[in-house]
């Protein structure tokens, strides 16, 4: 009998130490998946993050190609309309001769010299050369022929 006690009390001792390291095992586990959890839901958070910005990123992608094209059809047609008006200037320059003679006729110095201004790299420098004074000479009081 204490043979067959003492065989219970070390299966009943092995039992509690298997229930002990499955409990181990068990909370083990518990707490990785507690962790997993807590990276997955931050893994979702910037997924979605990023998932926005590419969304954000498509659109504003999408509206300069729309703006894009449009220039690039707002410039066509101010070449369009640019080639004719040269070709209109072209035609009245060969009807008229003294139309041909005036185009042809350099410009008078007094427009050369209000055409010309130094090189200006930006709005400070417009501002500095605007608030100089830049007289205009006075000109004859007829038009050059």
């Amino acid at each position: 009998m204490n043979r067959l006690l003492a065989f219970a009390l070390l299966v009943l001792l092995a039992a509690v130490a298997a229930l002990g390291v499955q409990s181990w095992r068990l909370s083990a586990a518990r707490n990785k998946l507690d962790t997993q959890q807590t990276t997955i839901a931050d893994q979702r958070k910037k997924l979605s993050q990023k998932n926005g910005q590419l969304i954000a990123l498509n659109i504003l992608t999408q509206t300069s190609s729309r703006a894009q094209t449009q220039l690039y059809a707002a410039a066509e047609q101010n070449s369009t309309l640019l080639r004719d008006r040269l070709r209109t200037i072209e035609e009245l320059k060969r009807e008229n001769d003294e139309l041909r003679r005036w185009a042809d006729a350099p410009l008078p110095d007094a427009v050369i010299r209000l055409r010309q201004r130094p090189a200006l790299t930006g709005g400070e420098s417009y501002r500095e050369w605007l608030s100089q004074n830049h007289p205009v000479p006075p000109g004859t009081g007829r038009p050059a022929q």
